[in-house]
């Protein structure tokens, strides 16, 4: 048994990583200056390039002193409209919306279809607004977010706002059609609705516009007018109060692109900012840098443009840098959720539990504003570039893993030469380090290199990692050397880059990218499979042909660290990695001492996920709230809310799962293996049991990485990729081992 003294030397190692100090970004945030007012621009579809590209001097003297990141504006699609992305600011949760009627936000005595709006709201909802402004699809937008899984309550930042005293006002209005009839696009009203779906204040009339015929529509704003707007409701008498402004000329432009061709789209869209930037200039002319906030922000983009969108903070407190938040865990990068925690903050309000954005933080950089947007261009570059390779890098995977097992079970079913076995297990070795080629190849900025480099550094690296692990095997006489090289390597490259920031998985092929993911750290669905299977298997090859006391106990600690890094929040941080493979390590070690499988061996098996899960979690919260990775923040809603919020992201995972798991090529290499472990098992050469003969404790490295890949599978929300990745690392694997030779000669 693992001596109780080593067992705490462990729980104080994850104690002190858990409590890791707070970052300097969360220290500087907490000193803020005394909350004043905020003002909040909203810049449709502005990007980081746009500000390279384009003469912005209000802007860029705007950024030069403010804290910068790319925004991924995702509501519950991956990629918001401007419904769902002021809903998903309104709630400070993940929403969505109704496209077709999401923008009728409605002065109380417009008129609408012969009635006023005031008098339509109230039929549809039986309330008397209490406000300037009602959106008349507050119901629809209810239902249709009552039925995600997500728990978005609309108009929760409003209600926090008034409950606090502070007042509030949406300025905006993007209206304007080519067709016949009236067209209402003033979505921004809902960033700032309460939870009856009236808008306070504001200016969101017609009165607004001017008629200009070379504009999108015929319609921009009145620069005069959204100014009175503003300064109506922007007092210098020391009072906090929230003003978010729509540049509602880009809303406009961004629309207006599927009627025209790409030259008179470029020419309209350098208009447009333009106009954006004097707008800009004027209400800036009416802000006091020492005390009031401004935010800049592009809640979405052209629909189908996946490009990362900009946001800029400045204000007292506020230093030139980077932005980052609990949601991202990475500096330079932030969610649409974080915004409305971000305004609460900065006014000295505290966050409601439901939302699940959590506030920008600063981290302090002297780069120059130049310098600070090419790197953000360069993220962006990355997380597009990384998009592009996921299909073809998981097609060479599954396509090579095909390709593979059908060979091998011509090679032994007819008796091949063995230069031909060799010739396999060599390949076998190639493809299994192609994975962690896929992440060191991100050393290098492979959005600049193109994607030629991409495959040539992976398939030279894959070659020569498989040829240094053949060598070394034969130059020690040990055949299954080169197959622990390799799956060692694959182990350790993910392991190494998540305790040092996870730098190689961000915009890795099979990590994760801001333009495809809600997470960025940590261990993603696609890394865990090549993190738990060598982890199972290596154990076995540890207990070799004679399971002594000290080899299963060496067995064991592998398969903890192997859970540690999965489970410890500022490393792998996988709660559904940690929830698969605590079960998979009791497996291993049922079958490893030959216990009979009864109902309490299973109830035993539970508790200890459970606790493990407890274990990750207490530490998690035990670290600062603006550092504390997604099962912390889930930890202190439970304790807030009860079970309510852990059922609603079980649903969420339930359905992303089902979906996924229909959708991804990864899915074909399970029946894939399935086949192939038929083979091995049934056919009449049973290549397995002389596997088993030579490694006895094979099967129970097998028994393991079927529980993982399984639970896996099930626990996640990428369904069915978990699995499939699980299935190529262990197929291969047994390629390999069946093609093993039994002897290799041992060289000079």
């Amino acid at each position: 048994m693992i001596r109780p003294r080593l067992l705490a030397l462990g729980l104080v190692l994850l104690a002190v990583l858990g409590a890791w100090p707070p970052s300097p970004a969360a220290a500087q945030d907490a000193d803020q200056a005394a909350p004043g007012r905020v003002l909040v621009v909203s810049v449709p579809g502005l990007t980081w390039a746009d500000v390279k590209a384009h003469d912005l001097p209000t802007l860029e003297a705007f950024f030069a002193g403010a804290a910068l990141a790319d925004m991924a504006p995702r509501g519950v699609s991956p990629r918001s409209g401007p419904g769902d992305a002021y809903l998903t600011i309104s709630a400070g949760s993940r929403s969505t919306t109704q496209r077709s009627v999401d923008g009728q936000v409605l002065a109380v005595g417009e008129q609408s279809s012969g009635s006023l709006a005031g008098e339509i709201f109230a039929r549809r909802t039986g309330l008397v607004p209490e406000g300037q402004f009602v959106s008349l699809a507050w119901p629809a937008l209810e239902r249709a977010n009552a039925s995600k899984p997500y728990d978005a309550v609309l108009g929760l930042l409003a209600e926090t706002l008034v409950d606090a005293g502070v007042p509030i006002a949406a300025v905006g209005n993007a209206d304007g059609t080519d067709s016949v009839g009236p067209s209402f696009e003033r979505q921004v009203g809902l960033a700032l609705a309460d939870s009856d779906g009236v808008v306070r204040a504001g200016a969101l009339e017609e009165g607004l516009l001017l008629v200009d015929p070379a504009w999108p529509f015929g319609r921009r704003l009145d620069h005069d007018e959204v100014e009175r707007a503003v300064q109506a409701h922007w007092p210098d008498d020391g009072s906090r109060r929230v003003t978010l402004v729509e540049a509602s000329d880009l809303a406009r432009t961004l629309r207006y692109r599927p009627m025209v061709d790409s030259a008179r789209y470029r020419r309209l869209w350098a208009e447009a900012l333009a106009d954006t930037d004097a707008l800009l200039a004027r209400l800036l002319a009416r802000v006091d840098p020492s005390r009031d906030l401004v935010i800049v922000v592009a809640p979405y983009n052209l629909p189908g443009d996946r490009d990362l969108t900009a946001f800029a903070m400045a204000g007292p407190g506020v230093e030139p840098g980077y932005l980052r938040s609990a949601s991202t865990q990475r500096s330079g990068f932030l969610t649409l959720v974080d915004v409305a925690p971000t305004i609460l903050a900065r006014l000295g309000l505290d966050r409601p539990v439901e939302m699940e954005g959590r506030p920008a933080t600063v981290t302090a950089s002297g780069a120059s504003l130049d310098h600070r947007v090419d790197h953000l261009i360069s993220l962006n570059a990355a997380s597009r570039f990384r998009e592009r390779l996921l299909v073809p890098t998981t097609t060479f995977e599954v396509v090579g893993l095909t390709l593979l097992a059908a060979v091998t079970v011509v090679l032994l079913t007819a008796g091949w030469m063995a230069r031909w076995r060799h010739l396999v297990a060599f390949s076998a070795l190639t493809l299994l380090a192609v994975l962690p080629a896929s992440y060191l190849a991100r050393g290098f900025p492979l959005e600049d290199l193109g994607a030629g480099f991409y495959w040539a550094f992976i398939l030279v690296f894959g070659l020569v990692a498989a040829a240094a692990a053949t060598l070394a095997a034969r130059a020690a006489g040990r055949p299954r050397l080169a197959l622990v090289l390799v799956l060692a390597l694959m182990a350790l490259v993910l392991c190494g880059d998540v305790m040092t920031g996870s730098r190689l998985s961000l915009s890795a092929a099979f990590g994760y990218s801001p333009t495809g993911n809600s997470r960025l750290y940590g261990i993603s669905n696609y890394s865990y499979g090549q993190l738990v299977v060598p982890a199972c298997v290596l154990a076995a090859f540890l207990l070799g042909s004679r399971p002594e006391p000290w080899r299963r106990r060496a067995a064991l600690v592998l398969m903890l660290a192997a859970l540690v890094v999965l489970g410890v929040p500022k490393w792998g941080s996988d709660v559904g990695g940690v929830l698969a493979f605590t079960p998979a390590i009791g497996a291993f070690v049922v079958a490893v001492y030959r216990w009979r499988l009864r109902l309490r061996t299973l109830v035993v098996a539970g508790v200890a996920t459970a606790g493990a899960i407890a274990a990750f979690g207490f530490l998690d919260l035990a670290r600062p709230p603006e550092e504390r990775a997604h099962l912390g923040r889930l930890f202190e809603r439970v304790g807030d809310e009860g079970v309510g919020p852990l059922l609603s992201i079980m649903r969420r995972k339930l359905v992303a799962n089902l979906q996924v798991s229909t959708s991804s090529l990864w899915v074909a290499a399970i029946p894939v293996a399935l086949a192939f472990w038929a083979f091995v098992v049934r056919s009449p050469l049973r290549p397995l049991d002389g596997l088993r003969r030579r490694t006895p404790a094979l099967g129970a490295g097998l028994v393991a990485v079927v529980v993982a890949a399984v639970l896996g599978s099930a626990v996640n929300d990428s369904g069915a990729i978990v699995g499939g990745v699980a299935a190529m690392v262990i197929t291969t694997t047994l390629v390999w081992l069946c093609v093993e030779p039994e002897r290799v000669e041992a060289g000079p």
